[in-house]
């Protein structure tokens, strides 16, 4: 992370037109990296707005610290952790690499990070292109990695258009004091790291359909990896997303949103691109009590697989279950996310046959189900502890139905049952409690309804 975190710095100087880093160079200077991580919407012209604003977007500096460029300048002498110089080097801050964690019963002084001032510098430069998210728990921050022109072509669609435009910093005084605040023009409500970023990604990819970008973004973006790093005090998680999974998100976003009708949904009026992300997305709430972040922790853990490449059918179906306990309805646009994602990705536990297949079969069982007294079939199988008898009950339900299903893709993917199971049984919960809208039902019908 701290190559990729460089390159960024080396990107941005090279771009103000920096050849050499000297003193002279860096006094110059030092203030631009901030000015420019606020996207030009604060001029910041002192120490104290600097420190002001790197506060503000989660840096933790030490209450002592009253200028920068000390910071950046003032050393000893010692040996460069990046270069290898033995030279005058000053210590990490948190406004150079913020991500280096020192736990005081662990690590030793000695074992910080240590910079000449060329790279202490290159790494401070690289928050102009750090990117800030704030969510429920804090800040979520990522940044971007790839071969330096893929980068800077990168950078230019997503930071000098796209975030340009959702991102913003607001400057007022208050008592006599200048106080600063982010706003981000996000659909999709965030209380932690990764909902954050798929929040991001979604906007994202609507402004490059917008401006006809998406195919040419998609083509650079293979080589794009990308850093979320989220966390506080002295631990910080890291995510990094490659290049080819980047792609692949991009284009199931592109797909779901395609899915969608323009509709209003309570208060609020939902465009095309907006309908199908945004009413499954915001119902897989789990209400827990006065603090609404606990209520998305399975979303988080949710979209965290998405992310990596893993629809989770088995996390999925338990948030089914529990709004249905709670007699809340279920999230709307279930087929069209998992197939979506299972022809992009290409399945992983199963292909997208099976899904269909078992998908289907849940589907038909439910809606035979349906007026009936074997609704409660669906927490016995749900409650199922292994295959045998998950398999006994599937075969039980089936009898007292007096119908005959295809079983072939349950006893042929037995090693897999827990996720046969989750999508049996959400096709079934889509069947008894879906809302029934016309757009899957009339492409699928026998596959679950929107």
């Amino acid at each position: 992370m701290l190559d990729a975190y460089l390159k960024n710095g080396e990107l941005f100087l090279k771009e103000i037109g920096m050849a050499t880093v000297t003193p002279e160079a860096i006094s110059r200077a030092y203030l631009k990296p901030i000015s420019e991580m606020t996207n030009g919407y604060v001029s910041v012209e002192s120490d104290a707005e600097a420190i002001a604003i790197l506060r503000r977007f989660g840096f933790e500096l030490s209450g002592k610290t009253k200028d920068i460029l000390s910071g950046l300048t003032s050393g000893k002498k010692g040996t460069c952790s990046i270069c290898g110089k033995k030279t005058e080097v000053v210590p990490n801050r948190a406004f150079i690499f913020p991500f280096e964690r020192k736990i005081d019963s662990i690590v030793d002084e000695s074992n910080r990070l240590s910079l000449c001032s060329e790279h202490a510098f290159k790494l401070y430069a690289a928050m102009a292109y750090l990117y800030t998210v704030p969510t429920g728990e804090g800040m979520l921050k990522f940044f971007f990695d790839a071969p330096e022109r893929d980068l800077a072509r990168f950078k230019r669609t997503f930071k000098e258009g796209f975030w340009r435009e959702h991102f913003q910093v607001v400057s007022q005084e208050k008592k006599g004091k200048r106080q600063y605040s982010i706003r981000t023009s996000l659909t999709l409500s965030r209380y932690h790291p990764n909902e954050a970023f798929f929040s991001v990604l979604h906007e994202f990819v609507k402004f490059l359909k917008r401006r006809r970008m998406l195919k040419k973004t998609l083509e650079t973006g293979r080589t794009v990896r990308t850093y979320l790093v989220y966390g506080a005090g002295q631990f910080y998680r890291e995510h990094v997303i490659e290049g080819t999974t980047l792609e692949k998100l991009i284009g199931f976003i592109d797909r779901v949103q395609n899915a969608g009708k323009e509709m209003n949904w309570g208060k609020r009026h939902l465009d095309a691109w907006d309908s199908a992300v945004v009413t499954f997305y915001e119902n897989l709430e789990i209400p827990r009590g006065k603090d609404r972040s606990k209520n998305y922790l399975e979303r988080e853990e949710f979209v965290r697989k998405l992310l990596e490449g893993k629809f989770d059918f088995v996390l999925l179906n338990t948030i089914f279950m529990e709004r249905l306990k709670r007699k809340l309805t279920l999230p709307p646009y279930y087929y069209t996310w998992a197939h979506s994602y299972l022809n992009v990705f290409g399945g992983g536990v199963v292909d997208i046959k099976t899904f269909e297949q078992v998908n289907g079969l849940g589907y038909s069982l439910g809606m035979k189900m349906k007026g009936t007294n074997l609704e409660r079939y669906q927490w016995e199988l749900f409650r199922a502890r292994g295959f045998e008898e998950f398999l006994n009950k599937l075969v039980e339900l089936q009898g007292k139905l007096e119908e005959n299903f295809d079983l072939r893709p349950v006893y042929e993917n037995q090693g897999e049952w827990k996720v046969l199971k989750a999508i049996l049984l959400n096709g079934m919960l889509n069947a008894l409690y879906g809302q029934g809208k016309k757009d899957n039902i009339d492409k699928n019908p026998k596959e679950g309804s929107e």
